[in-house]
């Protein structure tokens, strides 16, 4: 039997096994068995998933610094150990992915897994708009659940998921601050066992959906992100960006780059669907970018149920505590700089259309419940062979206040394996908003020198 087909045996009895319900839930239950975010409130019975109390407390003496949060776990131990030789133990709280990884490299790689912390945190505002979207008066999808109406504004869209559009609306838009986060954002992909700088940017990411109050911002907007080139020398001076609205139906995504050569913005429709990312050196197709970025038109989203799954959280040490030659091994992150714990997440799958090209056929996403993020995801060929699999890393920003940040995350292709990580160096955490003007993709492009 192939890894892919063992993988898959798998993964098809996790699926059946181990799924946490939550028929029946109601607006009612917001705030009583679930949070207002719809999270189940209550740990797990074997006590290894605690109950939710209101997210991570700012721990004592541990101050933000320029970019660096301080791990609030720095001491704690692992309390468990997942290798090639017991994954089968684990395999209904294991991905695809995770499971061919540990086969593939017996000798080399592992997850190690940590208590589990709820550490979701949110402000007053945020879980006001999430309980009225709750209502469903004016918060809904449109257009069969590839957009969603302007009144979803300013909180979770759907607390009470029905079906995979609304979860992954959730999942695009998951909180991470009223404004988002402005860092130098490194990408290194391995191949062969060596690891290639692929472009070290100025990046800069906002969700327009949480602000609220901002002049001249577009209320049709639901995230933007925009990057200037500063390394390698070859590509300093470029810049691209891309906006992303809440009716991709009527407003599809306006991408636009800048080149040094041709000194002029240009529109991109490329950076979309299955088209190679080449700032990340192929590794990522456009609509895997933080694992899902994009419209949702070329697959059927399937909203499978709950589950607990071993996904990664509170990954300060692999941000953080691990520099680029430590966290860079030949065939695979290093797992000493990974942390793993166990969650609840929303399983999602998504099957290509009849009649509509796309490179992968299908793909199977662990969201958080907690987050919305602090994804781990799978992807397969036409074949049935796993093509790629990708892990999202989350932190609490501590003292900014307090809110989940997703800024960085892993992608491994198996048909050329080689492996990229996305989303390295110092952050800042904004929370002012940019002013208009200055996310013009023109201003954006005049600043660039070379």
């Amino acid at each position: 039997m192939t890894v892919n087909a063992y993988a898959m045996g798998l993964v098809a009895i996790a699926l059946a096994g181990s799924a946490v319900a939550d028929e029946g839930a109601t607006t009612a239950d917001l705030g009583g068995k679930l949070t207002t975010f719809g999270a189940i409130l209550a740990g797990n019975a074997a006590g290894t998933i605690p109950a939710y109390d209101g997210g991570l407390k700012v721990p004592a003496g541990l101050v933000p610094g320029d970019g660096n949060w301080p791990n609030p776990f720095a001491n704690e131990k692992p309390r468990l150990r997942i290798t090639a030789a017991n994954a089968d133990q684990y395999a209904d709280q294991l991905a695809a992915g995770q499971l061919q990884l540990l086969k593939q490299n017996p000798d080399t790689y592992y997850l190690e897994v940590y208590p589990t912390h709820r550490t979701a945190t949110f402000p007053a505002n945020f879980l006001a708009a999430t309980q009225r979207n709750a209502s469903r008066k004016d918060c809904k999808t449109e257009n069969d659940g590839l957009s969603i109406s302007e009144g979803c504004r300013g909180g979770l869209p759907f607390p009470l998921p029905r079906d995979g559009r609304e979860l992954m609306w959730n999942y695009i838009l998951n909180y991470q601050g009223v404004n988002g986060w402005d860092w130098n954002h490194s990408a290194y992909v391995v191949n062969e066992g060596h690891a290639t700088l692929t472009n070290t940017n100025r990046s800069t990411g906002e969700k327009p959906f949480y602000q609220m109050d901002v002049p001249g911002r577009d209320p049709k907007i639901a995230q933007r992100i925009w990057s200037r080139i500063v390394a390698p020398a070859r590509t300093a001076g470029q810049a691209s960006g891309y906006w992303d609205y809440l009716d991709p139906v009527a407003d599809s995504r306006y991408a636009w780059s800048y080149s040094t050569g041709q000194r002029r913005v240009r529109k991109a429709p490329e950076f979309n669907y299955d088209t190679p990312n080449s700032a990340f050196g192929g590794v990522a197709f456009y609509d895997e970018i933080f694992l899902f970025s994009g419209k949702m038109d070329r697959f059927d989203w399937k909203l499978v149920g709950k589950k607990e799954m071993f996904i990664p959280y509170s990954n300060y040490t692999l941000k953080w505590g691990c520099d680029m030659d430590k966290k860079l091994m030949p065939k695979h992150i290093n797992p000493a700089c990974e942390r793993w714990e166990l969650h609840r997440v929303w399983v999602v799958e998504a099957t290509r259309k009849d009649g509509v090209r796309h490179a992968q056929k299908k793909r199977r996403y662990y969201i958080d419940e907690d987050t919305f993020g602090a994804a781990v995801y799978d992807a397969w060929d036409d074949s049935g062979a796993l093509f790629r699999t990708g892990s999202q890393y989350n932190i609490e920003a501590y003292g900014i206040p307090n809110n989940p940040q997703q800024d960085s995350y892993s992608l491994y292709d198996f048909t050329r394996d080689q492996y990229g990580m996305f989303g390295n160096g110092p952050t800042r955490y904004r929370q002012e908003p940019v002013a208009e003007r200055e996310a013009n993709p023109q201003t954006i492009a005049g600043g660039q020198t070379r």
